[in-house]
């Protein structure tokens, strides 16, 4: 599956999901996602993956925290990060309490390769430079960091992520952070992370 194709997903989830009222929590989130719910798909599909891999370890996240300060900082956990041959990506939708419309980020990681690439994205689709994203392999975390100002200073935050690895022409592997055992049309959002 392309990365444009899991974008738009991100995407159309995103825009679904805004809609829900949550309830606020103070400063910080932190969710635990079960191991051993990496689902998988065809390569190149529309279809949403539904095979269980349990025994997919590369992807499959763990734990989320989110705080909301100075900066944003969403750090997602994994049994692996293994620098195998696949493609990587994860994937963050960030909804403010400024805009109508949600920020995006992707930390892209092409198959065979070491080198990555960030891309974050504000609601009307501008790309500002204001972001990181940091794969730490011997930490088995991959972190977002975007500094408060450039998102507006914003109340809260709703963050929606999750993972993806495909391995060219066979099959692509998701873990949604927030859901057991499920992928859809974009990553499931969790509660509001009110600013502190």
């Amino acid at each position: 599956m392309s990365p444009t194709r899991v974008a738009s997903y991100a995407l159309s989830g995103t825009i679904a999901a805004l809609g829900v009222a949550a309830p606020a929590s103070a400063g910080s989130e932190a969710v635990r996602d079960p191991s051993h719910d990496v689902l998988s798909g065809e390569y190149f599909s529309d279809v949403p993956p539904s095979r269980a891999e349990p025994a997919r370890r590369l992807g499959d996240i763990v734990r989320t925290r989110v705080t909301l300060g100075t900066d944003l900082v969403v750090t997602m956990k994994f049994r692996s990060l293994d620098a195998g041959g696949a493609e990587q990506e994860y994937d963050w939708s960030i909804a403010t309490s400024e805009a109508d419309f949600p920020w995006y980020g992707v930390l892209s990681v092409p198959q065979g390769r070491t080198d990555k690439h960030f891309f974050l994205a504000d609601p009307e689709a501008n790309q500002p430079h204001c972001g990181t994203a940091d794969l730490d392999r011997r930490g088995l975390t991959v972190t977002l960091t975007i500094p408060a100002v450039c998102l507006g200073n914003p109340r809260w935050v709703r963050i929606a992520n999750g993972a993806m690895y495909a391995i060219e022409g066979q099959r692509a592997y998701y873990d949604d952070a927030r859901r057991d055992a499920g992928v859809r049309h974009g990553w499931k959002y969790g509660p509001r992370v009110k600013a502190d």
